[in-house]
């Protein structure tokens, strides 16, 4: 394969006759160079002042809130002779890393004797921002062209020199987008160590932006969603250039991520839609904004809806099954994953699966390469996905509906209904019911096929329905289940006796009391058939007939027993 040539000059002023380009998958440069360039250690004055030309290009007006991640910053990086400032800003992608570190720099900029922007997304786009640096300060002026990858190298080194001159220990420089690094418990074949490209003397204040919690040589700072529904409505309002009133569903439904905003704004600016048709857009043709609105300029190429890929692909490139589990979540509820939730048995189980649940160390290892690309967020006994982020697992990674994937989802809800004679079946049953509550998402519901489901997982998702008071859900999943035992092992068979006995005890707590008794009596004469009449289970549905007679009497309110 070939890749498409793409270049990017710098011609003028501080950085003349520099020139990049990348072409089949390298980076090569053009560098117009005197014979002799000038060395780095010659020059000893270190105020070059805020360069950000090469930075996105952020509108300060559009930047909403973080005033406190803004103080933190401003104490962490500030200047301090003999000591090195170094600071993570961490968090998933889309939180708006990048525009706060900007923010900060641009606003405590007369702090420094340099602010400089690297892109640090992969070595070669790196080294050659190190070097770009190397030539501004040199302002080396052209006398011939070479092609030189050793000049690049030498250039970047020079830079570093530079950086590392005593006394040259005002500077601040963002390494911005390092979210492929290589380090100790980090295996990325792609990725690499960030600190190689750090001056060598400990002096100076960096700041990093990623989207790896594990960067331990560096102060770390989680940027996390806006928490404040009034920071979100003013990125709609700056975004869209409108008046916000009737956006409040919208901010809600976009959960604080800045990116997600951002986008909102960016579309509804050059749109007539307003903010409640924009919300059904976003919830029943999300495909079609993917595909046919922009991202913001200040995120440059990363859109709402591609953001995310990059990280996807690299956890794929680490460990193939881990991709494959964060696909599953798409069929869950966005919060509250738990081990014990995906520790059940599957059957005809694929092998991505047997593989991430061996054991609770294998899988623990599978949520620490999600939670390393902040694909995933990890709290004590849980974790959990950004709303809009689970958007994209279901409507990205799953753009083709997946009936296994699904049916696994199925299987570890169901498996995770308890009984109500079971100790704390209440608190598990509240735990687990919004994971079944899923499958009301309008594609999910739409493509689900329930006939491949187990008749015994249809009975444990009506049970946990009953449970929680959700009588209509409850009853198709009981038919359901019903069918598909009488399918399987016939009309009289005594699981399939079980359900019609749970349908009686949910027409009857409807009030529906001839579909119940209708309900017992087919239950009863089954059970006496199957074990006799003295057998619990046949004495408990002649209570249930003696209760729904009771009921329709006005005596007493049927009593729930399930079989």
């Amino acid at each position: 394969m070939t890749a498409a040539n793409s270049s990017a000059s710098f011609t003028g002023g501080n950085n003349q006759g520099f020139q990049l380009g990348h072409n089949a998958g390298f980076v090569y440069n053009t560098i117009n160079v005197a014979q002799a360039p000038l060395s780095l250690t010659a020059i000893h004055s270190y105020d070059f002042g805020v360069r950000l030309r090469d930075a996105p290009q952020i509108d300060e007006d559009h930047f909403i809130g973080r005033d406190h991640e803004l103080e933190q910053l401003q104490t962490l990086l500030t200047p301090c002779p003999g000591r090195q400032n170094i600071v993570a800003l961490y968090g998933m992608g889309g939180v708006g890393k990048t525009q706060l570190g900007i923010h900060m720099i641009r606003r405590s900029g007369s702090r420094y004797s340099l602010v400089y922007w690297l892109n640090a997304k992969d070595e070669n786009t790196l080294k050659a921002g190190l070097a770009l640096l190397a030539m501004e300060i040199t302002e080396i002026s052209a006398s011939s062209i070479l092609t030189d990858a050793h000049q690049e190298e030498r250039l970047m080194q020079q830079a570093r020199q530079w950086l590392s001159q005593q006394g040259n220990d005002k500077w601040s420089i963002v390494y911005d987008n390092y979210d492929n690094p290589r380090l100790s418990g980090i295996d990325s074949a792609t990725g690499y160590d960030i600190r190689a490209y750090f001056p060598s003397r400990a002096q100076g204040s960096i700041l990093i932006t990623t989207r790896s919690p594990r960067l331990a040589f560096a102060k770390q700072l989680r940027v996390t969603k806006l928490q404040d529904i009034g920071q979100s409505l003013a990125i709609l309002a700056t975004r869209s250039g409108r008046k916000v009133d009737g956006a409040e569903r919208l901010a809600q439904r976009l959960d604080g991520l800045p990116l997600a905003l951002a986008t909102a704004g960016a579309y509804l600016s050059q749109s007539a839609d307003s903010f409640d048709e924009y919300s059904e857009l976003y919830n029943h043709s999300w495909n079609d904004l993917s595909q046919y609105s922009s991202g913001p300029v200040d995120y440059e190429e990363r859109t709402l809806y591609s953001t995310w890929n990059v990280s996807f692909q690299q956890v794929q490139d680490q460990d193939p099954a881990a991709a494959e589990l964060l696909k599953l979540m798409a069929y869950l509820d966005n919060q509250d994953l738990w081990y014990g939730l995906f520790h059940k048995d599957v059957s005809n189980a694929p092998v991505w699966w047997t593989d991430v649940l061996m054991s609770r160390a294998r899988f623990n290892q599978a949520i620490s390469i999600l939670h390393n690309f902040s694909l995933l967020e990890v709290s004590t006994g849980q974790y959990s996905l950004h709303t809009c982020e689970h958007d994209w697992t279901l409507e990205y990674l799953n753009n083709e509906f997946d009936q296994e994937r699904c049916r696994i989802a199925i299987h570890c809800i169901a498996a995770n209904v308890s009984g109500e004679s079971e100790a704390e079946y209440w608190m598990r049953s509240r735990r687990v019911l919004p994971h079944a509550r899923r499958f009301e998402h309008n594609r999910i519901k739409a493509a689900i096929d329930w006939s491949i489901i187990a008749p015994g997982e249809l009975h444990m998702l009506a049970d946990l329905y009953q449970q929680n008071d959700m009588s209509s859900e409850a009853e198709k999943m009981y038919r359901r289940a019903l069918d598909g035992y009488e399918k399987a092992w016939g009309p009289d068979h005594t699981s399939t006796l079980n359900t019609v006995n749970n349908l009686g005890l949910l027409y009857a707590d409807q009030g529906k009391h001839s579909e119940a008794e209708k309900m017992y009596r087919r239950a009863l004469d089954g059970y006496e058939k199957a074990w006799g009449p003295d057998h619990p289970s046949t004495l408990r549905t002649i209570d249930n007939l003696r209760l729904l007679n009771a009921d329709r009497s006005g005596h007493i309110k049927v009593k729930e027993i399930h079989s």
